[in-house]
């Protein structure tokens, strides 16, 4: 059983009889993946808070041959994001970026990108307390690394240039449509500055865009639902988070 050790981001957490755990976890090193970890539930264990959802951690851990479920031999807090989710939410945001990774990220396939974006998501919320440019960011690329952004300076249906023009978003297909093309199917609407602030999430780090005073509040909104329609039809199945992001604003 080789050691192999890690960077990674506690995504959830699941009991395993009366001692131990299953970790899901998104590995630098390794991919999404699963562990035992004997006998964390117990007042004493040697793991304290380090298996907490969305503590970033470095660990090594045992591959078993023939088996899915890899074995945690010991854990390193590197950084922890609990106390931020004492705003709900935050917490709710920290929840959504657990869920997409587990649903969007293929098992054991190593993707240092993804795994920059979640990292850099999680400090944004940390540092600022917000969550809408964060969010935004995060769907943008969560789309676009995964092969399902669609064009957003054209329109889906004619082709028309939409610089300075608001759009009409829908979610089948995915796309950005100008007033004449918008269709019975059409899922909402986003202003000419909602369009700008994608553009945005393009071309500038998310640290060096939050280091900034907030853009306009509606537009970020406006552009973050548009994302998180798409986000909602391109995942296999409802996202419980999300549906409760709609919730709080």
């Amino acid at each position: 059983m080789p050691l192999k050790e890690t960077e990674a981001i506690v995504l959830r957490t699941y009991r395993l009889g009366e001692a131990d755990k299953i970790v899901s976890l998104f590995g630098r090193q390794l991919g999404r993946v699963r562990a035992a970890a004997t006998g964390a539930q117990r007042p004493k264990s040697r793991y304290g808070g380090m298996l907490e959802p969305l503590t970033y951690v470095r660990l090594w851990l045992y591959e078993r041959e023939h088996r899915d479920l890899l074995r945690l031999n010991s854990a390193e807090l590197l950084e922890s994001f609990f106390a931020m989710q004492g705003d709900r939410r935050i917490q709710i945001a920290a929840q959504y970026l657990a869920e997409t990774a587990e649903r969007f990220l293929p098992e054991r396939e190593v993707n240092e990108r993804a795994f920059r974006l979640w990292l850099a998501v999680l400090r944004a919320m940390k540092q600022t307390g917000e969550i809408d440019r964060p969010l935004l960011y995060f769907n943008y690329w969560l789309l676009r690394l995964g092969g399902f952004l669609p064009g957003l300076v054209q329109c889906a249906g004619c082709g028309r240039d939409l610089a300075g023009e608001a759009g009409h978003y829908a979610r089948d297909p995915l796309g950005v449509f100008c007033r004449s093309c918008r269709s019975r199917g059409t899922a909402g609407k986003v202003s000419a500055a909602g369009l700008a602030l994608l553009e945005k999430a393009r071309r500038t780090p998310l640290a060096e865009w939050i280091a900034v005073a907030e853009p306009d509040a509606a537009a970020t909104r406006e552009a973050r639902r548009l994302l998180e329609t798409w986000v909602a039809a391109s995942a296999e199945g409802n996202l419980t988070t999300l549906e409760l992001l709609a919730t709080e604003g």
